[in-house]
């Protein structure tokens, strides 16, 4: 499913907890990761820098995969898509400290910049999510009715045949279009939930549908924290994060809320 993750990292303690995973990455498929240290222009990569490098790269040595470095130098936002294009990455893995205000490099205008402009899935970690927890646990999947197939049609099948456990799709008809008594709207969006669960079952997997009604960001975070949710799978399109067609809402208030890891993929090939 990811062969190749490009893992942007600023060398900051709290940017190397994606690493807490890489037993799970291996079982998505990863073999080869790329380790993109993007300096500020002018400067050399310090001995301390370097030798964080080096124990990463014998970490992943010791996760039977490959790693290979690429240092940089200028704007991350930049360098971080150009390598991304370049080494055809499956996916980019990021860390975020998961707060709306945060100084770390990461996160803010780097962390949106990538997602918007990113054609690439994105898995965004959260540093305050739990370092124990499986990616593979339980996904909290939100769909909009048409807008982004990619979700359920690829990425959903590809992760329970990696071995996700649990699935919940989630719909929110949104309260700023749709009254609550319109009967029709809940019924199609519980159709086209049941029709995708129809279509995933005797996977492996346990899938699960529910259908809110409310301000979508909102009923997303809710419907995590009350399941649990290991990881939120969600779709976006393009340049239109803050304006997400796919989620109804301002989806950059669940990628800054969530205090839970989220795979961001983008719904335009």
């Amino acid at each position: 499913m990811f062969n190749r993750i490009l893992f942007p990292l600023d060398l900051s303690e709290r940017s190397l907890h994606m690493f807490d995973h890489l037993p799970e990455l291996r079982r998505l498929g990863a073999e080869e990761a790329i380790l993109l240290f993007v300096t500020v222009p002018g400067q050399d990569v310090s001995a301390e820098q370097r030798s964080t490098l080096d124990r990463i790269g014998r970490g992943l040595e010791d996760a039977s995969m490959s790693p290979r470095e690429v240092i940089a130098s200028g704007d991350p936002v930049d360098e971080i898509l150009k390598v991304a294009e370049r080494e055809e990455a499956d996916l980019i893995a990021m860390t975020s400290s998961g707060k709306g205000r945060v100084k770390e490099l990461f996160v803010g205008s780097t962390c949106l910049g990538v997602l918007r402009s990113a054609a690439r899935p994105v898995l965004l970690h959260k540093a305050s999510a739990d370092a124990g927890s499986s990616l593979l646990e339980r996904a909290l999947v939100p769909l909009d009715m048409t807008s982004c197939p990619i979700v359920a049609d690829e990425v959903v099948p590809s992760l329970i045949r990696h071995g996700l456990s649990e699935a919940l799709l989630f719909h929110v008809v949104p309260s700023s279009d749709h009254s609550i008594d319109d009967q029709a709207r809940f019924e199609e969006a519980a159709d086209l939930l049941d029709r995708i669960k129809e279509r995933l079952a005797g996977k492996g997997c346990d899938v699960t549908t529910h259908v809110h009604f409310g301000t979508v960001s909102y009923n997303i975070l809710e419907a995590a924290q009350e399941v649990g949710a290991s990881i939120i799978v969600l779709g976006t399109h393009r340049r239109s994060v803050l304006r997400d067609v796919v989620l109804g809402g301002n989806s950059e208030d669940v990628i800054r809320r969530s205090p839970f890891p989220l795979l961001v993929v983008p719904c335009e090939r």
